[in-house]
This record gives C-alpha cells, sequence and structure tokens, in this order.
C-alpha cells in the first residue's frame, strides 16, 4: 500500500496552498476533500445569470501595478499559480448615519444627515491627508503609525525566519513596544484624536476584534497593506486562486480526491499514522496538514484518549471569532443606475469600534458592509446589470432561540432589514431592482465550513491570543511532531492572504523536515 509523504485534509485555502507547496518541493502529496469543488470559502456559486462570489470582499497584498507586487501576488509567483488580478485605488468608505441630536452631524453629497462620511484613499499620505481632512490636526499621528508600520513590516519577516534576525528580537525595538498594546493604546500614545481612530480602525469587522482587544501590531500590517497598493480580486472572483493551486499541484504530481470526506484519524504509537475516508477507505502518510477547525477536528476525528491534554486546554480557553451573514443581490439595473459609485462602503451606527462589537452580541444591529464587484471588475454581470453583496457580522450563538419553523421568516427579516439599511444611509433604492437573492445566515456558513457556529474567522484574537504569541508557540502548539493545523484557526485568523500564509508555512515545514532540517 502506497504511503504518502504528506496528507492534507480539507482544500481550502491553507489546505490548496499546503499541498501546492509540499507538491512542488517533490513530496508525494496527497489532497483530500470532502466537497467536489475546491477552495472552500473561496470558490463561486450561481443564481440565474449572475454567479456570486461568496465570502470574499477584498485582498490586501495584490501589487497595484506591473512593477509593484504585493504579498499575496508574490506568493502565488511563488508557487506558480496564475492568476488575472484586478485591482482597484481605494480603501474603503466610511458612513455613519447621524443620531438626533448629534451637533456634528452633516448632510453628505448624497442628501443624507451623517456624523461620519470618510472615502479613504490609497497612499500613506494621501489617507492621512484625508484623516486631516475630516479630523483636523491627525496627520502627523496618521504618518507616524505608517512609518511604524513600514518598518515594523521588516521586523515582522523575521518572526518566520530566525536568520533574519539581527542578533535578537530585542534588536528590533519596533516590535518589542508594539507586541503588548491595543490599537487604542498605540492611537492614544501618537496622540490621534478619537474620531480620527474610529476612522482609521474602520477594518477592525475583517480581525473580529475592536480596537480594545485587537494588537496594534497586526491591525497596522493588515491596514499598512491597504493603504499601501489599494485593494485587488481575481477575474474570476476568489475561485481562481483555488483552481489556480488546483492546477499547480496537479502539474507537480500531486493528487487531489475530491468527494473524500476524511472520517477518522489513524493512530499509531501515539501519533497519526493515516486517516479513513468516507467511513471506509483508509490511506496512509508520514506528515499530515490539517486546514479545518482543530474544535471539529478533535470531536470527529480523533478518540477522546489520544487528544493532547494541551489541545484541550487551548481550545477551552479560546472564543469563537465571529459569524456572518450575507445577502446576495443580482441587480437587473447598472450600479450607475442604482447611484452605487464606491466599491466597499462601511455602514456602522456609531464609528466606535467597541461600540459596533458591543452591538454585535445581538442579531442585526444596523452595521452592514456592501460591495459591488462591479466597481472592481466591469463585466462581472451580464450587461445592463450588476451585483452586489451585504454583510454583518455577530458573535457568539446569536440563532440558539430561532425554531426551524421560523428560520425562513426570520431570514428574509433579516435580508430586508440589511437591505433597507444601505438603502437609507446611501439614499439609494434597491428593492424594487433585484432579480436574484440568496441569503446566507450562520447555519449556511456552519454546513459548508464545517466550523462551530459557521464562523469563517477562527478563534479570536485577544491581546492574550494575539498573532505574535501563537506565531512563536506556533510549533508547541501543535498536537503532534507529524500533524500541523493551517487555515484561519492559526496565528493570522481569518482573512485568504493569512490562510494561504498558513498553509505555505506548514508545507514549508513539512517540506524541511522530509528533506532531513529540523
Amino acid at each position: 500500500m502506497k504511503k504518502y509523504d504528506v496528507i492534507i485534509i480539507g482544500a481550502g485555502n491553507g489546505g490548496l496552498a499546503a499541498a501546492a507547496t509540499c507538491a512542488k518541493a517533490g513530496l508525494s502529496t496527497l489532497l483530500l476533500e470532502r466537497h467536489n469543488i475546491p477552495g472552500g470559502s473561496a470558490s463561486s456559486f450561481v443564481r440565474g445569470r449572475f454567479e456570486f462570489e461568496p465570502s470574499l470582499h477584498e485582498l490586501a497584498g495584490v501589487g497595484s501595478s506591473e512593477t509593484e507586487v504585493g504579498s499575496i501576488e508574490d506568493m502565488f509567483i511563488r508557487m506558480g499559480g496564475d492568476v488575472q488580478w484586478h485591482t482597484h485605488d481605494s480603501t474603503f468608505r466610511l458612513v455613519v448615519p447621524a443620531k438626533e441630536g448629534d451637533k456634528d452631524a452633516f448632510i453628505n453629497e448624497d442628501g443624507v444627515l451623517v456624523s461620519v462620511d470618510a472615502r479613504m484613499p490609497v497612499g500613506f499620505q494621501n489617507f492621512a491627508r484625508k484623516l486631516d481632512e475630516i479630523v483636523p490636526g491627525s496627520y502627523d499621528s496618521c504618518m507616524a503609525a505608517f512609518d511604524l508600520s513600514t518598518r515594523m513590516f521588516k521586523a515582522f519577516e523575521c518572526l518566520d525566519d530566525p536568520k533574519k534576525l539581527p542578533g535578537s528580537i530585542k534588536d528590533i525595538p519596533d516590535i518589542m513596544r508594539m507586541v503588548s498594546h491595543t490599537m487604542k493604546e498605540g492611537l492614544d500614545a501618537l496622540g490621534m484624536p478619537k474620531k480620527a481612530q474610529d476612522i482609521f480602525n474602520t477594518y477592525w469587522c475583517y480581525m473580529g476584534s475592536p480596537a480594545s482587544q485587537f494588537d496594534f501590531l497586526y491591525y497596522m500590517c493588515v491596514l499598512h497593506s491597504y493603504v499601501k497598493n489599494g485593494t485587488g480580486i481575481p477575474h474570476m472572483r476568489s475561485h481562481e486562486m483555488s483552481m489556480a493551486l488546483d492546477k499547480v499541484i496537479r502539474d507537480n504530481d500531486g493528487e487531489i480526491w475530491y468527494n473524500s470526506e476524511v472520517t477518522k484519524v489513524i493512530m499509531k504509537d501515539g501519533k497519526p499514522a493515516g486517516v479513513v475516508i468516507n467511513g471506509e477507505k483508509e490511506v496512509y502518510g508520514k506528515y499530515f496538514i490539517c486546514n479545518s477547525y482543530p474544535y471539529a477536528v478533535f470531536n470527529d476525528l480523533f478518540d477522546k484518549k489520544d487528544i493532547p491534554e494541551k489541545q484541550l486546554k487551548m481550545l477551552n480557553a479560546r472564543k469563537t471569532a465571529c459569524t456572518l451573514t450575507t445577502v446576495y443581490l443580482g441587480m437587473n439595473v447598472t450600479k450607475e443606475e442604482l447611484g452605487i459609485t464606491d466599491y466597499s462602503v462601511f455602514i456602522a451606527p456609531d464609528s466606535d469600534s467597541d461600540k459596533q462589537y458591543d452591538a454585535a452580541q445581538n442579531y442585526f444591529s444596523n452595521y452592514c458592509i456592501i460591495n459591488c464587484l462591479n466597481e472592481i471588475i466591469p463585466d462581472c454581470t451580464p450587461d445592463g446589470t450588476c451585483q452586489l453583496f451585504l454583510t454583518t457580522m455577530t458573535f457568539g450563538d446569536v440563532m440558539k432561540d430561532i425554531e426551524p419553523k421560523d428560520y425562513k421568516k426570520f431570514k428574509t427579516k433579516v435580508a430586508k432589514d440589511m437591505i433597507e439599511t444601505c438603502e437609507r444611509a446611501l439614499n439609494i433604492s434597491i428593492t424594487p431592482y433585484i432579480e436574484e437573492i440568496e441569503v446566507a445566515l450562520p447555519p449556511t456558513f456552519a454546513r459548508y465550513l464545517n466550523t462551530p457556529l459557521g464562523t469563517p474567522y477562527g478563534y479570536m484574537l485577544e491581546k492574550w491570543d494575539s498573532m505574535l504569541p501563537r506565531t512563536i508557540q506556533y510549533m508547541g502548539d501543535q498536537p503532534f511532531d507529524n500533524f500541523f493545523f493551517c487555515g484561519a484557526s492559526q496565528e493570522r485568523g481569518d482573512g485568504y492572504g493569512c490562510a494561504y500564509y498558513t498553509g505555505e508555512k506548514a508545507g514549508g515545514i513539512v517540506v524541511k523536515k522530509m528533506k532531513g532540517g529540523k
């Protein structure tokens, strides 16, 4: 019976990157996936004459020109994945409708009374100037933050490659100053005004933790990437990335078995030796990389006696991150006819991320992100049409009191509330022009992703359990010396780029071990 060098469980973003890394290095590689297509969240689906993007809002780290290559684009070049990228020279727009009695309220260009309307551009100086225009006196602190992030990227590389360390991590004072501070603490220290901080922290929802919890180091890396190069997305949606890596794996003699669900891990001498597929077929390997959530893996694939005690303690200590609800809309008019002029608009009842987080402990709280894919890829829908997707987030089991008989009614109400929130905030009319609609609630994502409560975000990145400690403890946090996790549950949390990074990292570790490295 053939014994593979490495078996990868799950063809999500992390699993695809891991398999591509191992196959390109010449290892006998087997990638197993329970669905009939690769990608997990990085796929697409069709309703009527529209093909929808399930989850990708945009990517940071795609180069802004042929000569400017971002980290994501560079990773695909390194792996040999061929992707046609589209980029957009914007970051985000934040709209906060005014509350009654708000003394700073004004009527924006859409004719809406708002307390904040911030369209933030690409380029560090451009971003800082715009922030200073909205909140006078914030330019210097904004540029100081980007100066830190620019220097920080050099130190960031050292976390995974000790050879790049200048003697000791203590010789990189910026990291040593920032790792123990939250975004709020860091921006307070730089003297950034509160209103400017709220705008600056708009991307907190992509991390899943508010400014009082999320660490300065990691958020600045994310914002830096967006502001430096803008946003990007593949021409054929995220599924183009999945199929590109599928091809890399096959072209390098790797095997991919779809419709092949791993139902058990076979143990021998105290560590994994193989897996059972679909409850029947046994396949054996030397190393294993798992692109699934540790909670589900240990609950479903291992006997309790085989689970390391440290793993149980770790899972009990961590909190499940946010869950998503997304409304997909195929519109029978163009974006211009709708009056949409932005790709990504964050609509929030309050600009403060901690207040947004508190409100998200209940179901829909008038927080919604609206994206129009046609703004980046004009021909992504038939002529005379466009597509929108609206996303909101929640924390915890917010649907625990919804009875099955009420599910459809509840889903309809949530979609209606989200659409009306966008209509009011942008002063546009969406409802009369809907040709196709699909609604994905947390149970939808749970069924497809097999994650706790349907979260795509893994575990919350809290101050004690953020990116740096997870990175430093990565090897010690793996359950066995031949079994490694990758994906959103790992050190960088959610995000397509983060998942690819963890897959490439896990694959690189296995390659090194197989070739005699330590």
